[in-house]
């Protein structure tokens, strides 16, 4: 029996868009009905990200920048004597600035070995630090920080709306929930013409022949960074080096789920939660920041 997931239908019309699916399953419709899930592949990507932190595990500098360009308008200074989590951590570098600034303590995880492994070295200078291996659906903690933010990840989820709970329950009342996800807006040329390569071709492939294809497309974007570009993303990217873009370029083509939203999507996942303030910015052009506080 072929394997399905079907997401909620956020909008009408004749060309209904789902709020969340595993692309690498995905098979449309049953019987018109959009309200239907049927859920019988729970795997996520955190192996596939298991194996990108194992390959790309430095911090740079710019890194430094990326993360103040995905947390805008919070800056670092707001994390000063506060205890923060970093839900997703990655190898680690989205807590490290933080804690570099002052942060009074962090609680960074993620669900691959590997991934927890990098962090954790990445990080060891840091006593006030705790890095674990933890799902995004099993948070225990119940008003806890001053501080919860998750980057990057929520949209690689096959249940995002279930982690977005998870990490308000885990915030203080009063504490402030941050959430960096791709846009729908802004990116739909790479919809078009990419993202269906990803789904049928690169997210299949063996992950070192991705990465391969990786190191390819990385070249020819490198030649067309040398012209001037007018984007600040492409701005960025030309200060980077060949092995950070390539890091960048890997990470969009491996992952077997990855959604694109539009504002209206993003403002429903996070409906009837206990927030206010709620502020969502077009980050880039191409993704959306959303920062607001707990009730």
């Amino acid at each position: 029996m072929e394997k399905m997931v079907v997401g909620v239908c956020l909008t009408g019309g004749k060309n209904p868009r789902l709020l969340y699916q595993n692309t690498m399953s995905y098979t449309g419709w049953i019987n018109g009905n959009c309200n239907m899930i049927i859920d019988n592949n729970l795997e996520g990507t955190q192996h596939q990200f298991g194996y990108e932190w194992d390959l790309y595990r430095e911090i740079l500098p710019l890194h430094k920048e990326q993360f103040c360009r995905w947390m805008a308008p919070i800056t670092l200074s707001f994390f000063t004597d506060k205890t923060f989590m970093d839900a997703g951590c990655g190898m680690g570098r989205n807590s490290y600035w933080p804690l570099l600034e002052g942060a009074k303590s962090a609680y960074a995880f993620d669900y691959d070995e590997r991934t927890v492994a990098v962090a954790k070295q990445n990080l060891k200078t840091f006593s006030n630090c705790t890095v674990a291996l933890q799902s995004l659906y099993e948070i225990e903690f119940k008003n806890e920080f001053d501080i919860v933010f998750c980057i990057g990840v929520l949209h690689h989820l096959v249940k995002p709306r279930q982690a977005i709970e998870n990490l308000v329950s885990a915030v203080k009342p009063g504490g402030t929930v941050i959430f960096w996800v791709y846009a729908y807006e802004g990116n739909e040329r790479y919809l078009k013409w990419v993202n269906p390569i990803r789904q049928a071709v690169t997210s299949r492939l063996p992950l070192p022949v991705t990465r391969g294809i990786a190191k390819l497309l990385t070249a020819i974007l490198k030649i067309w960074l040398w012209f001037p570009q007018k984007k600040p993303y492409m701005q960025l990217l030309q200060k980077m080096s060949f092995r950070h873009i390539e890091a960048i370029v890997f990470d969009q083509l491996l992952p077997t789920i990855a959604n694109y939203w539009t504002k209206e999507e993003v403002l429903e996942l996070l409906a009837e939660l206990p927030l206010q303030n709620l502020q969502i910015q077009h980050t880039n052009g191409m993704s959306w920041t959303i920062v607001a506080e707990k009730v």
